[in-house]
């Protein structure tokens, strides 16, 4: 219980909130753990409440009628995640999948009303309207890509992106050809080729193991966003990109 309040603690919503009113929070809610895998909860069905990732990785995913996913977001602890349907009681949004084994504290919406009644503190509300306009946002530009990049070069950011602008190698077990194409609404055999062709080209290093970015600036290009100058490329480290 004690740990449990100080992760709690750690989440940006609560952050001013006493150890008794947490300790009153925790007691809310539900810890559970889900395995490598596993749905946490699906998109469409009745709301699963509110999340807060404690340990582990989870892919929010969509789905479409031909089968196909699109990872629309992947977070790692300490964060919240499905808190709009907490927050208006309708389905959930979209589907949560455990990359790696979990753990999460889950809430229910009806709990969570009576917590925000019992703890009406005004920066909760605000933190969580932050929270949804930061992914609102980031729900924008996503559309923005998927309608104006073609896949090479939604292939290309997204490897900016999971390599820290070339800083740090890909780890194919992480990050295989099925999940490097639901990342850009792709297929595997499309992701595939442009790899081969990216790595002919000298932009990448492709092994079976790891994909290691070797001209950052060349992908950014090829991703339609500006490149960095070249006397900047040992500051590529310092500008992660999350997806």
């Amino acid at each position: 219980m004690h740990k449990l309040v100080g992760t709690l603690s750690r989440v940006w919503h609560f952050r001013h909130l006493s150890p008794h009113a947490l300790q009153s929070i925790v007691t809310a809610g539900h810890v559970k753990t889900f395995t490598a895998n596993k749905v946490i909860f699906r998109e469409c069905e009745s709301s699963a409440g509110m999340h807060v990732l404690l340990k582990g990785k989870v892919h929010l995913c969509k789905h479409s009628t031909q089968g196909h996913t699109q990872i629309i977001s992947t977070i790692e602890p300490v964060i919240m995640f499905n808190e709009l349907s907490a927050i208006d009681g309708l389905a959930n949004p979209f589907t949560a999948i455990a990359a790696k084994d979990c753990c999460t504290w889950n809430i229910g919406h009806e709990a969570f009303h009576e917590l925000m009644k019992t703890y009406p503190d005004p920066d909760i509300g605000i933190a969580l309207m932050r929270i949804l306009s930061a992914r609102t946002r980031s729900l924008i530009n996503r559309c923005y890509d998927l309608s104006t990049r073609p896949v090479h070069a939604r292939l290309a950011k997204l490897l900016l992106d999971l390599s820290d602008d070339g800083a740090t190698p890909i780890d194919r077990g992480e990050q295989p050809i099925k999940q490097l194409a639901a990342h850009i609404a792709s297929v595997p055999e499309v992701v595939s080729r442009k790899l081969s062709a990216m790595n002919d080209e000298g932009l990448i290093l492709c092994t079976r193991r790891q994909i290691q970015v070797l001209q950052p600036g060349q992908l950014a290009l090829r991703a339609n966003i500006d490149p960095f100058p070249e006397n900047e490329v040992d500051l590529f480290a310092q500008k992660p990109r999350g997806i």
